[in-house]
């Protein structure tokens, strides 16, 4: 299965060029995964800026969820 397929900056629309690719294998199964980035470095920077702002903020909320979690088994 070579199937091309190309992968828009979601900032700037432009499309990103691969930095890394790599295979895994899970069991039997082989993946193929790719790192990619927007050509505009200024664009990426901000991209990834936006994106370590969002991980933290899913990170805080994984972390109150299981502190309530903690505490309704505790009572």
């Amino acid at each position: 299965m070579n199937t091309t397929y190309t992968n828009i900056c979601i900032r700037c629309g432009k499309p990103r060029i691969v930095v890394k690719s790599w295979e895994e294998k899970l069991g039997f199964s082989t993946i193929t995964a790719t790192n990619t980035a927007c050509p505009d470095s200024e664009c990426q920077k901000i991209v990834d800026k936006n994106n370590a702002k969002q991980k933290a903020r899913q990170d805080a909320l994984k972390n109150r969820h299981s502190q309530r979690l903690q505490a309704r088994r505790r009572s």
